[in-house]
């Protein structure tokens, strides 16, 4: 993800008709790209065979986690958990991939962040919780979770 602009993806490596064939597929390259596109075979190849870690950021300060919640991958999150991701890392803007689940409405991805203890409390530098990008976007369902599965 060379790219300082966040991605997002609609399915787990989903080329469209305009892609060339084998697109998708040549556009994962990293953890990041895999989590981003929800590949979660090749996220494995590149962690358990490759050695990659899932607990660096990429070269623009974002995580493999960050990008699995922000593209609603709950099965790659859970991976990325059990496997040396930290649920409450933050980017160089001080979001967590619980901020970055709020944003798109990733309601399952923010469910397994929450069981896993992401912090609610966490501010970015402007100073907004995830509680703030939630209703402002409309995802209530994201704000009745944390409510009730919150250890506030």
């Amino acid at each position: 993800m060379a790219s300082s602009e966040i991605e997002v993806t609609e399915s787990p490596g989903a080329a469209t008709a305009q892609d060339p064939p084998g697109e998708a597929a040549a556009a994962v390259v990293d953890v990041f790209s895999a989590s981003a596109y929800g590949d979660l075979e090749q996220l494995r190849r590149f962690v358990e065979q490759g050695g990659a870690s899932l607990s660096t950021p990429d070269a623009n300060g974002y995580y493999a986690l960050q990008w699995a919640a922000l593209n609603n991958f709950a099965d790659v999150v859970q991976y990325i958990i059990e496997n040396g991701g930290n649920v409450n890392a933050t980017d160089n803007l001080k979001q967590t991939a619980l901020h970055w689940a709020a944003v798109r409405g990733s309601v399952a991805v923010a469910d397994v962040l929450l069981q896993n203890g992401a912090w609610v409390e966490a501010a970015d530098i402007n100073g907004y919780r995830v509680l703030v990008h939630s209703p402002h976007l409309s995802f209530k369902i994201i704000v009745i979770l944390i409510l009730f599965t919150c250890r506030c």
